[in-house]
């Protein structure tokens, strides 16, 4: 097998892991969208109502955190309000009274609440639209490692190259820390947004780890593929 067959090989073994990685984040992202659409159609993927994110309710300052304060006998603004005889500042206005509100044998007829839309279940919007930076940055990582070959970084090669090798290792090093932060971001985005909270089905975060991994595997295979054949032999990517 003659080494610029194996360049293509290699490359294109590349290309096929890039599409895959593409491939299953788009159709995490697609698959997670038409289930939320069609969960008041039918609910054809079987979701349900969204659980209670507890993780909201206690997060979440204001009034919503108020409403958990545990009862404090000394904060006057949790005290009781008490109807004063002599007080006519805490009687209750008459115009407001209706006829039936002391009836204890009259039954109100209350309008239920309407059901949430999508059933409560939470879509890519907010915090949870950083699900499309990890690949975002992983691209940047394939761009900056495959503009320069494994001769590149030879002392030979220096000036000849179109800059020093500083400044090719720099250059790398960049992508590779592009790389690095892609991966990171996606787990965290997975684990510290997806996998915390109840209200939202954790499809997208885990297409998007699987996504970030074809994309530096990808870049790679095609950096080994460009290096193979440098000088009529196998060069050593890792140079």
């Amino acid at each position: 097998m003659s080494l610029e067959l194996k360049r293509r090989q290699i490359s294109m073994l590349a290309g096929v892991v890039f599409g895959m990685g593409w491939i299953i984040f788009i159709d995490g992202i697609v698959h997670f969208n038409g289930c939320r659409d069609a969960v008041d159609k039918g609910d054809p993927c079987k979701w349900g109502d969204a659980p209670l994110n507890m993780t909201d309710i206690l997060d979440v300052p204001g009034d919503e955190g108020d409403k958990n304060k545990p009862w404090a006998p000394l904060d006057p603004s949790q005290w009781p309000v008490w109807i004063n005889p002599f007080d006519p500042s805490t009687w209750p206005d008459p115009s407001k009274i209706g006829p039936n509100d002391f009836n204890p044998w009259h039954h109100v007829e209350t309008t239920p609440a309407p059901p949430p839309k999508h059933r409560g279940w939470r879509g890519l919007s907010g915090r949870f639209g950083l699900v499309y930076l990890p690949g975002f940055l992983a691209m940047i990582s394939i761009f900056f490692v495959n503009t320069i070959d494994a001769r590149h970084l030879t002392t030979e090669a220096g000036w000849s190259s179109g800059g020093t090798d500083i400044a090719l290792q720099i250059w790398l090093f960049f992508g590779a820390v592009a790389g690095f932060s892609a991966i990171t971001m996606a787990v965290w985005v997975h684990v510290g947004l997806f996998a915390r909270h109840d209200d939202i089905k954790d499809g997208p975060g885990i297409a998007g780890i699987i996504q970030v991994l074809c994309f530096l595997i990808s870049s790679l295979l095609f950096w080994i593929g460009r290096s193979v054949g440098v000088d009529s032999e196998l060069s050593d990517p890792f140079l």
